[in-house]
């Protein structure tokens, strides 16, 4: 049986917390943020279609992304590793971008912290992601991001099965 997340939100800080548990050691876990080979199996939502055009997984590196669509639309995403505690926590400033790692569109840079935590039995990641302000924050609900990141989970636990 599969998990499934719980979001909630802190409009007074405009973020959005999702906590996931899955049934895998931390290490593996780990692994699939940080090997990108295993990343692009579960970020993009199916049908979408992960591509990397870079990575370098250290602090100061980025990920640079394409996802495909089943039409054929196109959307780009860069992620800066900010912070790298290996097995504990990941903080990344995140944006669309275009073909050159360059920020585009109207949506400004997120923050997002993801905190890795191991009981003997499950790891649990708990996302926070901060937005620029409340109507950014809004216009990535109305974009259903919470429903991508379900998505994108459940990918992720059948990657680590």
């Amino acid at each position: 049986m599969m998990n499934k997340t719980t979001f909630t939100e802190n409009l007074e800080a405009n973020q959005v917390i999702g906590v996931r548990s899955f049934d895998a050691p931390i290490e593996k876990v780990w692994n699939a943020w940080s090997n990108k080979d295993l990343l692009c199996k579960w970020w993009a939502p199916a049908p979408y279609v992960c591509e990397i055009q870079k990575m370098e997984f250290k602090e100061g590196g980025f990920w640079m992304y394409t996802m495909t669509g089943p039409e054929g639309d196109v959307h780009r995403g860069r992620m800066d590793f900010l912070r790298i505690e290996e097995h504990k926590l990941l903080k990344t400033e995140e944006y669309f971008c275009d073909e050159n790692g360059e920020k585009s569109g109207d949506i400004p840079p997120m923050k997002h912290e993801i905190k890795f935590d191991y009981d003997g039995a499950k790891t649990t990641i708990t996302s926070t992601v901060t937005y620029a302000s409340p109507e950014a924050l809004k216009q990535m609900a109305e974009m259903g991001a919470a429903e991508g990141w379900e998505l994108a989970c459940n990918q992720l636990e059948s990657v680590l099965n």
